[in-house]
């Protein structure tokens, strides 16, 4: 029987930039918080904090990727400090302040997309007319919820310049889209990130997966545990005579959740009851229990060869396709990327608004 206990599966990509993110934006931004670069030429009001392989990044285009430069910086700053009450002005690495992390983080940030466009137009790559499209349709749907005026200063607000700017950031990140799939499609192109392809166990966490079926006697099943130890007990000394276990299960057993798991449950150290995890360790292949009791009431426990596919479907997911796998490929080799960019970070950094 499964407890309240959840299994974490893998971990998120460092970048905030993922296939289909340019709805989750715009509800972001209906919401008045967006993260995202811009991308333009230095001004007064707009000056150049970094240079990036030589190309300028401004201070509107990093100004609201603050708050996810922040997460991403955050559980490092948690293990120095133990705790996530956020001084900016608190001394971080090298002397520097963790609000100068952040920002510096902001700027890699933008680096990226600086790197993968420049990256697209070396392919060839644009926008079609599908996601021009489909960016005017989500600008058209802000006009129509906020009004000209109020989605002007929401945009002012969260750093872009104007409307046109936050256009161009909702279409880069189509352009990015664009960008993985031309590297998907194109076996040639691709052969860069074979190196960055790692196979599904790889990327599950180390566990010890354990295979169990069992006949429960539902303690609400019956007026009391007597009268449910006493069932059990009778279909206990007919499992051990040797009948057909799985026609017990199919005929007593009172787990509906087994209905859905016929080869039994497969499943990790914390994911069912400790009764019924602790028996299953202690059984051979094969081997039955006598009577355990749980919360849920009297189990018999057979151990069978755990099962991958049945411990994907108990945690309700899939493993991961190959072109799944491929596109996680493509996205860490563009991280690396953008990790060997040349990076100059000028004193205007400071300067870049921070909360």
């Amino acid at each position: 029987m499964r407890n309240s206990a959840n299994i974490n599966r893998g971990a998120s990509a460092k970048r905030p930039w993922i296939a289909g993110v340019l709805a989750v934006l715009v509800l972001v931004l209906m919401a008045g918080c967006v993260n995202g670069p811009g991308g333009s030429p230095g001004s007064a009001n707009d000056p150049v904090v970094a240079t990036a392989n030589g190309a300028n990044i401004n201070t509107s285009d990093v100004v609201f990727l603050m708050s996810q430069a922040q997460q991403l910086k955050m559980w490092d700053y948690f293990e120095m400090f133990g705790d996530f009450e956020i001084d900016f002005d608190r001394e971080f690495r090298d002397g520097a302040t963790f609000g100068r992390a952040v920002r510096e983080e902001a700027v890699r940030l933008a680096a990226f997309v600086i790197m993968y466009e420049e990256y697209a137009g070396r392919l060839g790559v644009t926008l079609t007319s599908e996601n021009i499209a489909m960016v005017d349709d989500h600008m058209d749907m802000l006009l129509e919820v906020h009004g000209e005026e109020e989605l002007q200063n929401m945009i002012l607000e969260e750093g872009f310049r104007g409307q046109s700017h936050l256009a161009e950031f909702l279409g880069s990140q189509l352009l990015l889209d664009n960008l993985m799939q031309e590297i998907l499609d194109n076996p040639t192109e691709f052969a860069r990130f074979e190196q960055y392809m790692q196979e599904e166990e790889e990327q599950q966490p180390a566990i010890e997966l354990m295979g169990a079926k069992h006949i429960l006697a539902n303690f609400e099943n019956f007026d009391s545990e007597d009268e449910a130890e006493t069932f059990a007990n009778e279909l206990l000394e007919r499992a051990l005579a040797g009948e057909d276990f799985d026609a017990l299960v199919a005929e007593y057993g009172q787990d509906p959740g087994m209905w859905n798991f016929p080869q039994g449950y497969s499943f990790a150290s914390g994911f069912m009851v400790p009764e019924f995890e602790q028996t299953t360790r202690e059984l051979e292949i094969g081997e039955i229990s006598g009577l355990v009791r749980s919360t849920f009431g009297f189990h018999i426990i057979m151990r069978v060869e755990p099962n991958m596919d049945d411990w994907y479907a108990l945690q309700g997911i899939s493993p991961r396709t190959l072109e799944q796998q491929m596109a996680e490929a493509i996205f860490i080799g563009l991280e690396a990327m953008a990790d060997d960019m040349e990076i100059v970070f000028l004193p205007a950094l400071d300067d870049v608004p921070i909360e």
